[in-house]
Order: structure tokens, then C-alpha cells, then sequence
């Protein structure tokens, strides 16, 4: 039988009083919370990507086809509206990086849909509001939005011929203070003069994505044709749905390089809001330092439990230096301890760590503010690949600091221990 190990699981099984059944109880405590934060901050960055990002492609896509002339985001600019050309893009299913043959794509194109943006004011008892008009026709596809409908319908686009509902905020509602079935009288501007329209509201949303929330509303496209005095034939752009988001920028490039014409441009909606996505990206730093200080917690738990069962085990240790026991022997002896320890608290603060997301994503307890995060809740987004790498790194990297202490081993002297009473 392994000596290291045998002693190891006596003192593992005995240590339940004094000093040291103490400390290593409120190790495997302290331990058990790092690593249910460790998982809770994990499971957290991946629910606020995951989340946000789905809000914001839901609400833009992941690709936009304009034209090439455009360099700001609102920019009218008609291009034709090409079945041949909706047809490539929407029949793509996947495509390789020609730089690296090895980088392939993990789906292809779901669908694709024109669109136009126009802005305009609001007229309501005298009181102006501004407004951003998104024009959609019978191609779009309501179903990823109908989560964020608060009342009412949503505008109807199935009809060639365009009528009058208009789909607005709820932001926007309380601060023109109406409600669905009330009446909104909107002018365009153009070069000449302002159009006067009046429209009926069908619907109110809200996605919690503040910024863009205050700003739009959705009508039938063929109204801002009209106004623009385009044909049916014209339109804004295009929208790109893809089947995974990591996919957007190779896509992007293929569509850009080899569908589109010279006078057209594909744009990934992470390059026309960066500063979005640079916001959700330093998530990932506070995260990785919450993770860092988290592990360093363990480790000196870990420490400090391990040199006080080193030093009340000093007299056992005498004992088996005086028999010929090695150093490294008698050092395995309070990892395997450091193990069984690290192996309780992984266990204990799994259970803690991935109970606690069960419940906050099952339930919702834990609220935010959604103006400033997007969200109404913490999001969980359970991530496995991510808690089995965290757990096995944790293990890893305390167990290897656990070296240091255990070099005390050779540091005490069997005379002077065997004398002591």
C-alpha cells in the first residue's frame, strides 16, 4: 500500500477536533464560496454576452448590406432591391477562411430581409420628439421580436400596399404619454418641404436596450418609399441573420469578396457598434480578475490550513524521519491531505455555485437595473465546457502551490521534536 497515501487518509479521517479539524473545516468552507463565486461570475460574463448579444442581433442582425458610399449609419442611399442577390447570401451554408483553410465556419446564412431608416418627428400636443423610423416589408421575420412586445400587434407588412400602424417604444410611449390604438402625427423632412402623416399605434416594445429603445420605431417600408419617392424595387439595405455569431466577420468577407457588386458594402453590426461590444468585451477583464483573486483566496486558505496540520503533525513527522521515511514521502503525505481537501470544497462549492444559477435562472430573484445594463435580471447562461476548465484549473493551480508549505517538512528537526513533550 502507498505509505503517503495511507497516513494521509487517517489524518484526513481523524482531523474532526482540536486545531486542525478546525482550520481545515473553515478551509474547505472559505474554499466552497471562491469556487461557487468562481462558477456564479462565470456563468454571469456568459449570460451578459450571450444576452446582450442576442438583444442587439435581434434587433440590427449580424450583417449589413448598404451602399458602398455610405460612411455614417443613417445615411439615405437606395439600392436595388435583387432577388438573384437575397438568394446568393440566403443560400449560403458555410464557408473557409482563404488565409487558412482550417478556419471554417460553424453554420451559414438564416435569412436576409431589406430594410429602410429614416429619421423624423413626432408631433403630440404640441410636443416635438425625434425619431428614427425603421421600415421592414412582408420579408422580416417577427418572431425573434416578440418577446420584447409589451401590448398590442405589431405593424402589418404582409400587404404590397402600406398601412398606417406603427410600432413604438415604451420609453417613447410614456414620454408622448399614449397608448395603443392612439393616433401620432409624424413629419418628414426632405429638401422641399415637410411631409405630414398621421399613424396609428398597433403596438408598444421594449428590449432594454435603452439607447435604441429611445430612438426607433417600426412601420410598414413601403411608407418611407413613398415618401422618398422610391419605387418598390428600392430599398435602404439589407439585414444578414447568421446561425452563429462567431461566424459574422468570415461571412461578412465572403459576401463582401464574392456576391456582392462594387457599389455595395457588407458590415458586421460589431463594427458599426464597437463601442458596444468594446463595453461587453471588458467584462471579460473583470471577470478573469475576479477568477484571479478568487483562486488566490483558495490558495492561501489552502496554505494556511496545510502549515498549521504540518505543525501540530510535527511529532508524527519526528516519528517517521527517525525510520527512514524520505522527505518527499512525508511531503506527499499533506498533499494527498491538500487534494482531499481541494476535492471536498470542489464538491461543496459546485453544489453552491451551480444551485444558486439554477435557482436566479429559473426564478429571476436577482434584479438589475435595466437602463444601465440592458438586462432586468442576471442573466445565466450555464456554459459546461467553462465549470469542468475551472474546476480542473482551480485543483491544478492550488494543489501546485501547495509544494511551498509542504517544504516546512524538511525544516524541522527529529532531535529537537522527539525531545519536546
Amino acid at each position: 500500500m502507498n505509505l503517503s497515501y495511507f497516513i494521509a487518509r487517517r489524518i484526513a479521517g481523524s482531523s474532526t477536533t482540536g486545531h486542525s479539524g478546525t482550520i481545515i473545516k473553515i478551509a474547505i468552507v472559505t474554499i466552497s464560496l471562491s469556487i461557487a463565486t468562481m462558477i456564479m461570475a462565470t456563468l454571469v460574463l456568459y449570460g451578459f454576452k450571450n444576452g446582450i448579444s442576442e438583444k442587439v442581433f435581434g434587433f440590427w442582425g449580424h450583417i449589413h448590406i448598404t451602399d458602398s458610399k455610405i460612411n455614417r449609419s443613417l445615411e439615405l442611399s437606395p439600392i436595388l432591391n435583387n432577388n438573384e442577390l437575397k438568394t446568393a447570401v440566403a443560400s449560403i451554408e458555410g464557408v473557409y477562411d482563404e488565409r487558412d483553410k482550417d478556419n471554417y465556419t460553424k453554420g451559414g446564412v438564416s435569412r436576409i430581409h431589406p430594410y429602410i431608416m429614416m429619421p423624423a418627428i413626432i408631433n403630440r400636443k404640441d410636443d416635438l420628439e425625434g425619431i428614427i423610423l425603421k421600415g421592414v416589408d412582408e420579408e422580416y421575420d417577427w418572431t425573434g421580436f416578440e418577446q420584447y412586445l409589451r401590448e398590442g400587434r405589431f405593424p402589418d407588412t404582409s400587404t404590397k400596399k402600406p398601412g398606417r400602424d406603427i410600432l413604438i417604444s415604451e420609453q417613447t410611449a410614456r414620454r408622448l404619454q399614449v397608448d395603443v390604438d392612439d393616433k401620432l402625427v409624424i413629419y418628414f423632412l426632405d429638401e422641399q418641404e415637410a411631409v405630414r402623416k398621421a399613424f396609428n399605434i398597433s403596438g408598444i416594445y421594449k428590449t432594454g436596450l435603452e439607447e435604441y429603445d429611445v430612438k426607433f420605431a417600426f412601420l410598414h417600408m413601403g411608407i418611407l418609399q413613398d415618401v422618398l419617392e422610391w419605387d418598390s424595387a428600392q430599398v435602404g439595405g439589407f439585414e444578414v441573420f447568421i446561425d452563429d455569431i462567431e461566424d459574422a466577420e468570415l461571412l461578412a468577407d465572403y459576401i463582401y469578396n464574392e456576391i456582392l457588386p462594387p457599389n455595395l458594402y457588407a458590415q458586421t453590426i460589431k463594427e458599426k457598434f464597437d463601442n458596444l461590444f468594446e463595453w461587453i468585451g471588458l467584462q471579460d477583464l473583470n471577470a478573469l480578475l475576479l477568477l484571479v483573486l478568487m483562486t488566490l483566496v483558495a490558495v492561501i486558505n489552502m496554505s494556511t490550513a496545510l502549515l498549521i496540520l504540518i505543525l501540530e503533525r510535527a511529532r508524527m513527522i519526528g516519528v517517521l524521519k527517525s525510520i527512514g521515511a524520505n522527505i518527499w514521502t512525508i511531503r506527499k503525505v499533506f498533499l494527498y491531505v491538500a487534494f482531499w481537501i481541494m476535492t471536498a470544497s470542489l464538491i461543496l462549492g459546485n453544489f453552491l455555485g451551480l444551485g444558486l444559477a439554477a435557482v436566479q435562472k429559473y426564478t429571476g430573484f436577482m434584479k438589475l437595473d435595466e437602463t444601465n445594463y440592458y438586462l432586468s435580471e442576471v442573466p445565466i447562461e450555464f456554459n459546461w465546457y467553462s465549470i469542468l476548465l475551472l474546476n480542473l484549473a482551480t485543483m491544478l493551480v492550488t494543489v501546485l502551490f501547495m509544494l511551498i508549505p509542504t517544504y516546512l517538512v524538511s525544516r524541522i528537526q527529529v532531535i529537537k521534536i522527539l525531545r519536546f513533550d
